[in-house]
């Protein structure tokens, strides 16, 4: 079955006027539906600029991005936010909403003006509570929440919204290892069973190795590589784009990569200096 391209970009590039920095510089990519897409990179890389491209939520200095055949800025908000969920890395809120009220808010998209969520939008995002344990903090506020726990209640609410393509940005950043894989199980269930499409930032690259069919390598706002993950992630590229030594092992289908202490471009330090 051929691939069907679900983003498609072409010489895009994104300036940050105010610091006058290109965060994203002429990348052009194809993202295949139906895959769980992994985005990895350094701090600094443009992993989540590309997210925010996107989402729509930014628009390109130059270049164009498609969404499904047609420019993305020709959707209309509420259009994108039927086909797109978005997972920030970061999610500010002083407002004492509670858990179940933020969750609902990811049906708001599909529910008519002046009505309220239908019963099957209840029924919905009771399930995703569920699902990603969330039960007992269903009245709490979310400015009560460890950092854990609101990350969580963000995927909720993109679960909740159900559409066909999620966009998350280091979902698991703030959580347990316990509570990482299991959010990371969901996700790769959500692909695998209704074809939906993933598009994840992460940092940790085992993790992205287990769990991501494709991936898009970014070094200072470029594509460095990307394609099938097996195909692109080697001890050279990580070598070259993470300044880090390491090995990878192949365990039973499985691919690990194995840090070593030394980097390979550690930099002058001053011998006068104890500290470092």
């Amino acid at each position: 079955m051929k691939d069907e391209k679900l983003f498609e970009l072409n010489g895009v590039s994104f300036l940050y006027k105010k610091v006058h920095r290109k965060a994203i510089d002429n990348v052009s990519i194809d993202i295949d539906r139906g895959y769980l897409w992994g985005i990895i990179g350094p701090n600094g890389s443009g992993k989540s600029t590309l997210l925010d491209l996107l989402s729509g939520y930014r628009r390109p200095s130059s270049g164009s991005i498609l969404f499904k055949g047609k420019e993305i800025s020709e959707y209309s908000k509420r259009s994108l936010s039927k086909l797109i969920s978005f997972v920030p890395q970061k999610f500010y809120i002083n407002i004492p909403f509670q858990v179940k009220d933020i969750v609902i808010m990811g049906r708001y998209p599909f529910v008519p003006r002046f009505s309220n969520p239908s019963s099957y939008d209840l029924c919905l995002v009771d399930r995703v509570m569920r699902m990603l344990e969330l039960e007992d903090l269903t009245d709490r506020y979310i400015t009560e929440l460890s950092g854990g726990e609101v990350q969580r209640v963000i995927l909720a609410r993109a679960f909740a919204q159900d559409a066909p393509v999620m966009l998350l940005d280091e979902p698991i950043s703030n959580m347990d290892i316990s509570h990482a894989i299991k959010v990371l199980n969901l996700i790769h269930k959500q692909v695998k069973t209704r074809r939906k499409t993933a598009i994840m930032a992460m940092h940790d690259i085992n993790l992205a190795s287990m769990y991501c069919d494709k991936l898009v390598i970014m070094s200072d706002g470029k594509v460095v590589s990307y394609g099938n993950t097996k195909e692109v992630l080697g001890e050279e590229i990580i070598s070259k784009v993470f300044n880090v030594e390491c090995e990878i092992y192949n365990d039973k289908g499985e691919r690990y990569v194995l840090f070593k202490k030394k980097l390979i471009n550690a930099g002058n330090t001053c011998c006068e200096c104890t500290f470092l």
